[in-house]
């Protein structure tokens, strides 16, 4: 009986393995956690015991976003609850300065 040889890898994978596609919120905060992007991304507010971060949908569920990394991001409660479930551009339009 012959055994059979199999190949041992020996070069790292090319990237890390990709998230999961629909995240947790646990997910989304621990993701930027270790991105040291630990801020509101439309007013810049650092969170911490007195600012709460949020799981923001860039494009709202509502208007057919989707809950995809590409489409959250991490806002304060205060910027999430002006935006709603308002699309971006439109949002930012209405926001004085």
């Amino acid at each position: 009986m012959r055994s059979v040889v199999r190949p041992i890898r020996t070069t790292p994978p090319l990237r890390p393995p990709e998230p999961p596609v629909q995240p947790s919120r646990r997910d989304v905060l621990r993701r930027w956690e270790e991105l040291d992007e630990w801020s509101c991304a439309y007013c810049d507010h650092s969170f911490g015991q007195m600012v709460v971060a949020e799981v923001d949908h860039i494009r709202p569920l509502a208007a057919g976003g989707v809950h995809q990394w590409f489409n959250i991001t991490l806002a304060c409660a205060e910027c999430n609850g002006a935006k709603s479930a308002r699309d971006l551009a439109e949002w930012l339009a209405e926001t004085p300065g």
